[in-house]
């Protein structure tokens, strides 16, 4: 007859089965409504030919609890060489640049920074300019494939959308553990808090408007892609 051994339990399953039972919160390990947001983005054929170009999609809650994000585009090659020089893109999260949606003035168009990852009240978070010391990429880097021009990403897949097909994937765990803590740990918690942000007072701040993706060239393309192209996000939270 057949032994039945458990060899372990979740970290939120067992919160469940501990007393005193305190309910864990919505996208925190309890069910949360997930919401959607979408975008497309013009990238010229020369756009990613300068290291250091980016364009910015998908403005969401700076409260986002971020589950999943996926990164496609309309051309097969957007590298027409795809060798040792290839392009290299690198996509992390900045705060929003609109001056009217709420997001404070001292923080619209900064990226968060590494720095109070982790960090508690001693370390708390900072924002500097696009790509300074630092700067956040919590999707990690997206490089082409040698030979082929396609984005290596995880779960690397086709995605049709009214007939057209769209190349590329899912790069939601692209960034480091060692930077950004283990996936369970920071897709439940609000990127604000993730990032560490606090008042004079040393608290936790969470009402900092919105933020954006963020996708920079990190090295130009080995040979112009052989036309322009949409990049298209699609992210997805709980707020």
């Amino acid at each position: 007859m057949t032994t039945y051994t458990q060899l372990g339990s979740g970290i939120n399953t067992t919160i469940y089965d501990t007393l005193p039972y305190i309910a864990p919160s919505t996208g925190e390990g309890a069910p949360g409504v997930l919401r959607m947001q979408e975008d497309q983005v013009a990238v010229t054929r020369t756009a990613f030919g300068t290291a250091g170009n980016f364009v910015r999609l998908c403005r969401f809650p700076a409260t986002a609890k971020i589950k999943k994000l996926e990164l496609f585009t309309d051309l097969n090659a957007v590298d027409s060489n795809g060798g040792s020089s290839a392009l290299v893109l690198q996509t992390g999260v900045v705060f929003s640049d609109s001056t009217i949606d709420g997001t404070p003035p001292n923080y619209q168009n900064l990226m968060p920074t590494t720095v109070g990852i982790g960090g508690g009240a001693t370390t708390p978070g900072t924002a500097v300019a696009i790509g300074g010391s630092n700067a956040n990429y919590l999707f990690g880097t997206q490089t082409v494939t040698a030979g082929t021009g396609l984005f290596t990403v995880v779960g690397a897949n086709l995605l049709v959308i009214n007939s057209n097909v769209l190349f590329g994937g899912e790069i939601t765990f692209g960034g480091t553990i060692a930077t950004y803590g283990e996936p369970l740990v920071w897709t439940q918690e609000p990127l604000t808090n993730l990032f560490n942000f606090r008042d004079g007072q040393g608290n936790l701040v969470d009402s900092l408007g919105y933020m954006d993706i963020i996708v920079v060239c990190n090295h130009a393309y080995g040979a112009q892609p052989a036309g322009a192209y949409n990049m298209y996000a699609r992210l997805t939270y709980v707020a």
